[in-house]
C-alpha cells in the first residue's frame, strides 16, 4: 500500500493563489480558471510522494525538507515533514526575485 501524506495550505500560500487567480482574472476568467485548476491538482497530487521533486535551492540552508515544483511560470513551495505531512507553504511567481523565497516560514 502506498504512503499518503496530508497536503495542508498555509495562508501565504492560499493568499498567493488567490491573488495569481485574481490578476489573470482580469484578462481571461478561462485562462484563471484553468490555471487555478492545474495548481490546485499539483499540490493535490503531492499526497503520494512528494519527495519526487527537487529540493529548493534558495531553502537549503534551513532545517527541514523545502521542496518546489513548477508549472508555467509558478513555483509551488512546500516542506514535507515526519509525520507524513505536505505544507504548501507558497506559490510564487518566477520573474519575482528568487531571494525573496528564504523569507518562507
Amino acid at each position: 500500500m502506498k504512503q499518503r501524506y496530508n497536503v495542508l495550505w498555509d495562508n501565504e500560500a492560499k493568499a498567493s493563489l488567490k491573488s495569481i487567480i485574481n490578476y489573470i482574472k482580469h484578462d481571461s476568467p478561462a485562462a484563471a480558471q484553468k490555471v487555478k485548476q492545474a495548481l490546485l491538482r499539483l499540490a493535490a497530487s503531492l499526497e503520494q510522494m512528494p519527495d519526487r521533486f527537487s529540493t529548493e535551492p534558495y531553502l537549503e540552508g534551513k532545517p527541514g525538507n523545502y521542496r518546489s515544483v513548477s508549472k508555467w511560470h509558478y513555483k509551488i513551495i512546500y516542506r514535507v515533514t515526519a509525520e507524513q505531512e505536505v505544507y504548501i507553504l507558497d506559490i510564487f511567481h518566477t520573474s519575482k526575485n528568487p531571494l525573496e523565497i528564504k523569507e518562507i516560514e
